[in-house]
């Protein structure tokens, strides 16, 4: 096209776009929104489609350049492209036709407009119909059109002698009128883009208004049981307004006696969401994005590290939500999650330190559940013909009997661990190569920390006993209280780089020690430092001016 085309085009795009955008804002309470998957790829290529068709400068080679453009919407969504698109497009190809008289036969001529009126017609009727019957010119009348355009659908269609050549032209130039009247303008002036990442279907909308409401009643439960509420009469203490009416509703529904026995009704209601939406790409997402909205789940952490007695209580009633989560393969979505709260440096204290104590508790059941796993595979390695032992189940709110067996004899206290299950398309068990570690060590806090060192134990390959022992003692190096000048005053500062090296097995000097020597006895003294004690006042070694990590003698 001609450069002075295009500059005409740009100025008028730019004051369309500043009209429209006047409009928008003083019809913005007027204006009701719905979200619609169009043909073109944005506003900016509609409008431009405008332009070629009814700009002020249009000609034959901008209708051309639209023709073009509304043939490939047809072609990106078939019938799903608009009716009015699809009407505009018919009628602006027999007008080309016409103008660059291609057409030599004026009968030929007038039998391309006859069909072109027939499917116009028949495009704008659809977008009516309805399952009553209803004449054409019922139809025409609701769509704005004058009835002699269906008398002349109605000779086009069944007359024996089509009407002349010039009142054909006159009605499709009418046509088009009306189609910039009736579609062309009132989308441009309302259209807007939208981005694709905040566009939500809508079963994966309701699935996450169902599971955001179960989680809400699960929060108020965990929240009024943890305050030694037993049943919904006691409840109502601390419950008011929606909160206690949706737990007061799920709670008749459970046919529930006990506070105790909702959340198993909960989290079975959640189970059969998640088994009937789980062809929702983002089912996971949709889950743990909910459970962050539970406000009591994050802070109940307080109350559960005060004594072992809470801590039971609260593992007791969120074993199956969590043995649900892992069933389903969302657990490691949830761990991730929480990992990345408590390094946040954007988090509050409160989120971190909730997040944190989850992410301990799913570490620790994650070690439980491998040490279950290897005892098995041993028992199974010395006597082939042993019983199966099935670590994942349907049924979530019990663990096996051969289970238990497992937990028992690998030392694993059920009451302060989560015992966790299979996923249901694979097998398990969680492992961390040493790059997911070092990773996470470039954000680490006093957050984390307890998360690493629970991890230590999922590392792959697996770390010796002296890898771990060194690790943790770099670790508590690293958050020491350095208060004490005597516990300030080291040859050598620790850093996050010392950590990450040492998972790397570099700074061999500064951490090996010799396996072979003995192990040191522990002094009895009142004043521990983590792993490290202050040394007697008769001791015959000058400890300060040694390094963390060696011995005098070495």
């Amino acid at each position: 096209m001609p450069s002075q085309f295009n500059e005409l085009e740009d100025f008028a795009e730019s004051n369309e776009t500043l009209k429209t955008n006047m409009n928008f804002e003083e019809n913005n309470d007027q204006v009701k929104r719905r979200t619609i998957a169009g043909p073109w790829k944005n506003v900016a290529e509609f409008k431009k489609v405008y332009r070629w068709l009814y700009g002020p400068d249009y000609n034959t080679e901008s209708r051309k350049l639209a023709l073009s453009q509304m043939k490939v919407w047809g072609l990106r969504r078939s019938t799903l492209c608009p009716a009015a698109v699809l009407a505009t497009n018919v009628m602006v190809e027999v007008q080309l036709k016409d103008e660059a008289s291609s057409i030599a036969n004026n009968d030929d001529l007038q039998i391309l407009y006859a069909s072109a009126f027939t499917r116009f017609f028949n495009f704008m009727s659809s977008i009516m119909q309805t399952h009553s019957i209803r004449s054409m010119y019922d139809t025409a009348k609701e769509l704005g059109l004058a009835s002699f355009v269906v008398d002349l659908r109605h000779i086009c269609s069944h007359g024996q002698v089509l009407p002349p050549l010039e009142v054909l032209r006159n009605t499709a130039q009418y046509c088009l009128h009306w189609l910039r009247d009736y579609y062309w303008n009132s989308q441009r002036a309302t259209m807007c883009d939208v981005d694709a990442l905040f566009i939500r279907r809508k079963d994966k909308t309701q699935c996450d208004l169902n599971i955001g409401r179960l989680l809400e009643i699960y929060d108020s439960a965990l929240e009024v049981y943890m305050q030694g509420v037993v049943n919904l009469k006691m409840a109502k203490r601390y419950l008011h307004g929606r909160r206690f009416q949706y737990l007061k509703e799920y709670y008749n529904l459970g046919k529930c006696k006990t506070l105790a026995e909702i959340f198993d009704y909960i989290v079975q209601k959640l189970g059969q969401l998640v088994k009937r939406d789980i062809a929702i790409k983002d089912i996971a997402e949709i889950f743990v994005e909910a459970m962050l909205k539970m406000k009591y789940f994050f802070n109940v952490y307080e109350k559960a590290q005060s004594s072992d007695k809470h801590l039971e209580m609260l593992l007791e009633v969120t074993q199956t939500l969590f043995r649900m989560l892992a069933l389903y393969d969302m657990l490691d979505n949830f761990f991730e999650t929480l990992f990345d709260i408590a390094e946040s440096p954007l988090a509050s204290n409160e989120k971190k330190s909730g997040a944190s104590f989850w992410a301990v508790q799913i570490s620790k059941g994650f070690k439980a559940y491998r040490k279950c796993k290897d005892l098995y595979k041993r028992e199974l390695d010395k006597n082939p013909n042993i019983q199966e032992v099935t670590f994942s189940s349907t049924n979530v709110t019990k663990v096996s009997h051969h289970v238990r067996e497992l937990l028992i004899c690998s030392g694993i206290d059920r009451r302060y661990t989560l015992i966790l299950s299979d996923t249901m398309r694979r097998p398990w068990i969680w492992s961390f190569e040493r790059s997911y570690l070092e990773k996470h060590l470039e954000m680490i806090n006093k957050y984390t920390v307890p998360v690493i060192k629970r991890l230590l134990y999922l590392i792959e390959p697996e770390l010796t006993v002296d890898e771990m022992h060194a690790f943790c003692s770099l670790i508590e190096a690293y958050f020491e209280d350095t208060s004490d000048a005597d516990i300030r005053d080291n040859s050598k500062i620790y850093t996050s780089q010392d950590i990450l090296n040492r998972i790397n097995g570099r700074d061999t000097e500064a951490m090996e020690t010799d396996n072979g020597e003995a192990p040191l006895e522990r002094v009895e003294k009142t004043d521990n430092y983590g792993l490290w004690s202050i040394a007697p006042d008769d001791d015959l070694y000058n400890w300060i001016s040694c390094p963390l990590g060696r011995l005098p003698w070495e």
